[in-house]
Order: C-alpha cells, then structure tokens, then sequence
C-alpha cells in the first residue's frame, strides 16, 4: 500500500484507505465470537458514553490539562492550522487495526483490547498576536484514522461525534509544532526523507497543501532549504493533479528535490539557481513549474525505462532538466 497525501482526517474522504475500511468491515461484521462481541462492546460502549477513553484506551493518572478529550470532528480542524499536507500510510493504519498488537485483530490471534499511546496534539499561542492555533495533530494521524474505521465498521456512522483522549502540548511557533512532529514520528513509522524536508522547509510561511496555494505564498520562501521544500512538495502534488501514479509521492517529492540540484548546476545567469529565483520569486518560480507541468508525463516515462543504475527520482528530474532549462534560462 502506497503512502498519499491528505489534509483530511475523515477515512471515508481518503481513497487509498478504501481497502482497509473494506476488510475491517467485513471482519466485524463476521459471524466469529471475537469480532461479533467487539462490535456489540463498541455499541455499548459509545452508544452510552460517546467515548473511546474508559473502554478503547490504557488507563491513566488524572493529567489534568495535559489530557484532553476531543472529538474526532475536533481533530479534523488539525488540517486548518498545517502548513503542509501530512502523509497517510494505509499499511501504518491497518497495522494498528490487525497488526501485532491489532485492535480489531491481532497478527498471531486474539485483538489488543486498548490503544496504548494517546493522539498528541499541539497548540500554538503567539504572545505577540494574542491567538491560539489549535489543535494541531503532531503524533497519531494513523491512530486517529484507525479508530474512525473501527468505529465505522461496527456499524457507528456518527463517528465523528465520538471523543478520544489526547495529550495535549502548548508551543510557541510552527517551527517548534514541526520539530515536534519529525521528532515524534521519526523511528515509530516510515517518516520519508521527503516529509521532513518538506516540513522543515514549510516553517518559513510558505503553504504547501497545493500547487495553487505554493504559488501564491512563494515570497515567503527565503533560503534554498525553503525553495527545495516548495519544489519538493510541488512536483508531488503536481504528479497527482496529473494523475501520474507511476510513482510513489515521495518519490515525486525526491524528483522534485533533484530537480533543484540539476537546475543549481545549470548556473543561470552566471549565478547560483538562488540567486536567479529569488530576483522574481512569484513570475520564476511560475515560469519553472509551468516547464514542469508540460514536461513531467514524458520524464516519468523516460524515467521508467531508463534502464541505468540510480533512483527513480533522479531519473524523473535528470528528464525534467534540459526542457527547464530550455524554457527558463
């Protein structure tokens, strides 16, 4: 199951989960023991209380505000306040659901009764604006999806409404809510290269959840970290705007990434690549993408049958160079 990109936090809004809710369903919806007696504890259960936190979670001490309970609803508005859309494994979702420690079924038998680690959300208060963001999710995007298509399968189409404990983090700047979340998630799932140099890079105000919304914040960009995060992120969003499902989006992002570095050694204008972009960062950075777009279905075919040693990506951006630099410089 290939990773996707989402800025939703609803399953059944995700297609690449489509499988996942298919096999969950038909699992509780069985006639075996443990499947049908899970399904009729979940309708007990959140049918009375509208909560997961007593029965579908490991107890713990009173928090006080560091525990919060939020509904799954709550945890959608997470997408309003990123800066870049989060990446969604359907294999990390299923794991939770029939994995080792399964909550619907476990991998060797039986299911895991309780999840055993909260979501964690972030909030961000700015002094100097007097605003709060929040929440933001910066740890269990997979566990939030989980529970959702447990709930669905059992039948409870409300899922939304139903609360689920969180940890709760205060920070004071999106650049601390992004460390947070690469520090959080780095070594627990497949965390790509791609996804960190896109959240590094997105800390500097420029919004990546489109190619329409990386254009019109561009002149945020200010360092070549920032420009490699908006390539990056660009080319992925742009190769599924295309629907180029060749590869995986974060191959497209590391084609975006290579991409840059090709177009560093062109040497515009005498200069480094920076340097010829930032003069006009909005009509530039347009001209360049507006090359990619006409170029990129040919390069990803090229790419596939290039039969050279070397990675996909750098193959996709080796295509994607000379008709950029043809156009551009």
């Amino acid at each position: 199951m290939n990773a996707s990109t989402s800025t939703n936090y609803d399953p059944c809004l995700i297609p690449s989960l489509a499988p996942v809710i298919k096999k969950a369903t038909e699992v509780l919806n069985s006639s075996k023991t443990g499947s049908s007696e899970l399904k009729k504890n979940i309708e007990r259960v959140v049918s009375s209380t509208q909560s997961l936190e007593s029965e579908f979670q490991v107890q713990k001490p009173d928090g006080g505000s560091a525990l919060r309970c939020f509904t799954f609803a709550e945890l959608a508005e997470s997408s309003k306040h990123e800066v870049t859309a989060q990446a969604v494994d359907p294999s990390a979702v299923n794991d939770i659901l029939f994995g080792r420690y399964g909550l619907i079924r476990k991998s060797g038998g039986g299911r895991e009764k309780r999840l055993m680690e909260d979501i964690e959300v972030a909030y961000i208060h700015d002094l100097r604006a007097g605003s709060v963001a929040g929440p933001i999710i910066t740890s269990g995007r997979h566990r939030t999806l989980a529970l959702q298509i447990m709930l669905k399968a059992a039948g409870f189409n409300g899922y939304q409404s139903v609360k689920v404990r969180c940890s709760v983090i205060n920070c004071s700047l999106q650049e601390e809510v992004q460390a947070r979340i690469i520090s959080a998630n780095t070594g627990s799932r497949d965390f790509s290269r791609a996804e960190i140099r896109e959240r590094v890079g997105s800390t500097s105000g420029v919004e990546l959840f489109s190619c329409e919304s990386i254009q019109d914040s561009i002149l945020h960009a200010g360092n070549a970290k920032d420009f490699k995060a908006a390539f990056s992120c660009y080319v992925k969003l742009l190769a599924a705007d295309l629907d180029l499902n060749h590869f995986t989006p974060a191959q497209y992002s590391d084609a975006g990434n290579s991409l840059w570095n090709q177009l560093e050694k062109a040497r515009p204008e005498g200069g480094t690549f920076l340097k010829w972009i930032k003069a006009d960062k909005p009509g530039r950075f347009e001209k360049v993408m507006s090359s990619v777009k006409a170029a990129l279905p040919l390069a990803v075919v090229t790419a596939q049958h290039n039969p050279q040693n070397g990675s996909k990506a750098g193959k996709v951006a080796r295509a994607l160079s000379p008709t950029v630099i043809e156009r551009c410089f």
